[in-house]
């Protein structure tokens, strides 16, 4: 499957990455658990990774200038986040309209809908931003 992110009003362009297939039925409810869990253990992973000097290569510059922000290392920890409070974190910012999410160009609005997932489904989570000036 591929996700894609995209915030609404910004000018990066989408991220577009593999991810492997959840095993079993799914619903959102269970794909954004699935997905918490997984980004949650990468950026564990990104913060075990960080050495005692960080050397930005011309990689890094190039990466960091594409999204607007170049960062020399992960920031400090404010504190440990679970699984489960993330994942709800991510169901209530669903259910509070923060983010609207799109399998294979259809939008789900259930959290609880019975969702068919293929090895080429494409998953579209479209990050809304508030208007300023109101």
């Amino acid at each position: 499957m591929i996700v894609e992110t995209k915030i609404v009003g910004r000018r990066t362009p989408f991220e577009r990455r593999p991810t492997p297939l959840p095993d079993g039925p799914q619903t959102l409810r269970s794909l954004l658990g699935h997905l918490v869990h997984q980004e949650l253990a990468a950026y564990h992973a990104r913060q075990e990774s960080v050495g005692l000097l960080r050397v930005l290569t011309q990689q890094d510059l190039s990466d960091g200038a594409a999204v607007g922000r170049i960062s020399v290392a992960p920031q400090e920890r404010s504190g440990t986040v679970t699984p489960e409070d993330a994942t709800q974190t991510a169901l209530t910012a669903f259910g509070d309209g923060l983010y609207y999410v799109f399998v294979d160009d259809e939008q789900i609005e259930n959290l609880d809908q019975p969702l068919v997932l293929r090895a080429d489904s494409t998953l579209l989570l479209l990050r809304l931003t508030a208007l300023a000036g109101g």
